[in-house]
This record gives C-alpha cells, structure tokens and sequence, in this order.
C-alpha cells in the first residue's frame, strides 16, 4: 500500500503550494472544484455535462430549460457546500454535528428539508446493506463523533472512516453520498492532503469497497483505493507549473 509514499508526497505538496503563484494555485483548486462537483452530483442524477457545470458556475442565475430545476440546484448547492468545507479545513476546524447538519442542509437547500436526521426507515434498492433503523440514528451518529476522535486514528485512514461510516449509519433521508463525498475531502484537506475525485471509471470499485467495509466492517481494500487516489492527485499536482 502507497500509505507511506503519500505522506511523504504530502511535504512535497506543502512545499510546492508555497512554491506557485497565488493565480497558478488558485486555478488548479477551481479546476479540481468543478470535475468534483461534476462527478458527485451526477452520482444522482447524470442528465448533465461538464460543461453544463462550467455554464452554471460561472452564472448561477441561468437555466437549464431542458433539465429539471432541482438538478440545477443541486449543482449550485453542492458548489457552496465545497467552497465551505474549503473554508473550515483552512481554518483547521474539526468536523462536527453541527458542521454535518449544516453542509447537510446546504446540499439539499431548496430541493428537500435539509439538517435533520431521518425519521422513518430506509431500503435501498439493489444494495447488499440495509441502513440502520431511524431510531438508532442519535446513538450511531454520538459513537461516529467519538470514533473520529480516537487519536489512533489518523490519515488517509481517518478520512476512509469518516467517508464509510457516515454512508453505513446514512443518516439523512438523501444526499447521504454527496454529504459522505464531501466529509471525505474535508478530512483529507485537514490532514493536508488535496481532495479527490470519483470519477466514473472507478464508480464499480468505490461502491465495491464501500461494501466491503458496510457488510463485513473491513476498512482496508477502500482506505488502499484512497491512498491510489490521493498518490494519483499528489503527483500530478506536483507536475503543475
């Protein structure tokens, strides 16, 4: 596993962040931010293109006649949910249930009541895992917090727990997976690493691996899928400028 080549890529990409221009670094970031946004919005919905990302970001007044207004939402919310995880992992602020219910509701703003646990039950079609019942939720989401806290838990390792256990305790009546996607980078950027996208060639192995930890608890073959992606993300930054 590329668990110790990554953290040693990470000084590299401190010093090279500080090595670029403010302009070069800024572009890379918003680059990154569309293809990101592009890719977990569409996890829900993929009647749109990148370029209709680009179109809508640039402008957040226009339209998609051709596309449901709540897919148009759900890119603009999921853009303002990036830019504040962004903001509070730049201010070294450690994920919190306020901070969850908050993005929570941003992602979801105008489309369905948004920062508020689940309160019926959920079965998700085709999945190999049933989601816990509504009345566990508190009791889940108090141990998860805690969980993140451990001190042995550091890393690329950490980031993988915060992503996997929010989709098996899936909290929220929807917008669970963008909400874990975004609670992955939050941890990765806190820990100094870059986000990461993902992208759909690599959907079959991400639900794959998330199966494997929700059905038999093993947080291995995904945490070893992460450390791949942020090596992958590390390096060609470093190739930049």
């Amino acid at each position: 596993m590329r668990v110790q080549e990554v953290e040693t890529l990470k000084q590299l990409l401190l010093d090279k962040k500080k090595a670029i221009s403010e302009a070069l670094l800024t572009n890379i970031c918003d680059e990154f931010d569309k293809h990101y946004i592009y890719e977990s919005t569409s996890f829900d919905n993929g009647n749109f293109t990148y370029e209709d990302v680009s179109f809508l970001l640039e402008d957040h007044s226009r339209l998609f006649p051709d596309k449901d207004e709540l897919v148009r939402k759900a890119i603009i919310n999921n853009h303002h949910a990036l830019k504040m995880i962004h903001k509070l992992a730049s201010e070294q602020q450690p994920i919190t249930e306020s901070i969850v219910k908050d993005l929570h509701q941003l992602l979801v703003e105008g489309i369905i009541p948004g920062g508020v646990y689940r309160t019926r039950d959920l079965f998700i079609l085709g999945a190999k895992h049933v989601p816990p019942s509504y009345l566990k939720i508190f009791a889940k989401m108090d141990a998860y917090f805690a969980d993140m806290n451990n001190p042995e838990l550091q890393g690329i390792a950490k980031a993988a727990f915060v992503h996997l256990e929010i989709l098996k305790i899936y909290p929220f009546m929807d917008a669970n997976g963008r909400l874990a996607r975004l609670l992955l980078n939050y941890q990765l950027e806190l820990d100094g690493f870059l986000p990461i996208s993902i992208i759909k060639g690599i959907r079959n192995d991400y639900f794959k691996n998330i199966d494997e930890y929700k059905i038999n608890k093993n947080i291995v073959p995904f945490t070893e899928f992460l450390t791949e992606l942020e090596y992958n993300r590390i390096t060609d930054f470093l190739s930049r400028g």
